[in-house]
């Protein structure tokens, strides 16, 4: 592809990742419960969920549920019941804020626990597949191999996805370190859980 339309692929993407959602929303809380560092196998496991999403709309797999019309449905309706079922995780599961954690003391949240959140949330959100399933077939000459286009574009995304939940979580655990108490954070909970709720109810409005 020409750089022209590998640089318009970078700031259309810049756009969507920044634009406030549910994986800034969860890496927030998470930088806030936890700290910056431990909240690090969040921002890679999103990265590694939109980059499975991306290589598989590149390679038709989401073409073909796109194609059809129930696959299509019941991956729109996982997404919506995954965000719900977050939203209310927030509002009604208690947890520890960590402020006093040290280096050597264990997180409160298992690196696998962190993961598989984030990582699920990414794959099973609709508008990382639609984004690429619009945006690839304007970049990817059809004339050239597929693998190394796709390569490109998909670590591009990825890296901008880094870039933007890197500076998220930093400034949250800044501000945590110096105005987050536990009634606070419990405030921020509920807060975060109604509009993770609100997003799955945008979505599910838009499922046909």
């Amino acid at each position: 592809m020409s750089f022209e339309a590998w640089l318009a692929f970078t700031l259309i993407s810049a756009a969507n990742i920044i634009t406030p959602g549910p994986a800034i929303l969860n890496t927030i809380r998470r930088a806030a419960q936890l700290g910056f560092k431990q909240c690090l196998p969040t921002i890679a496991a999103n990265a590694a969920g939109l980059a499975v999403a991306g290589f598989a709309c590149a390679f038709g797999v989401a073409a073909f549920v796109l194609a059809s019309e129930w696959l299509w449905f019941l991956f729109r309706w996982a997404g919506v019941l995954y965000l719900a079922y977050l939203g209310l995780r927030l509002i009604f599961v208690r947890e520890t804020l960590d402020l006093g954690q040290s280096a050597s003391t264990p997180p409160s949240v298992s690196t696998r626990t962190l993961f598989l959140e984030a990582f699920t949330l990414a794959v099973s959100n609709p508008k990382a597949v639609l984004f690429y399933v619009a945006i690839f077939p304007q970049v990817i000459q059809p004339d050239a191999p597929a693998g190394p286009q796709a390569l490109v574009l998909v670590s591009t995304y990825c890296a901008i996805s880094l870039a933007s939940l890197t500076t998220y979580a930093a400034l949250a655990g800044v501000l945590r370190a110096r105005f987050l108490t536990q009634s606070r954070y419990r405030g921020f909970r509920i807060l975060s859980g109604m509009l993770l709720l609100g997003f799955a109810g945008k979505l599910a409005k838009e499922v046909r």
